[in-house]
């Protein structure tokens, strides 16, 4: 395996282990954002920087 497929794997991987994550605490009951919600958050922050 080369090095650009091994890092694109390794980003694969990180990526699952983040929605995992993610669902793993919406399923615990974490507050959770509709997709207007995050949107505007990321207006927002995008604003701010």
């Amino acid at each position: 395996m080369n090095i650009d497929a091994f890092e694109k794997r390794e980003q694969a991987l990180e990526f699952r282990a983040k929605i995992m994550q993610a669902e793993e605490e919406r399923l615990n009951g974490a507050k959770t954002r509709s997709i207007s919600e995050a949107r505007k958050e990321l207006r927002e922050r995008a604003g701010t920087i």
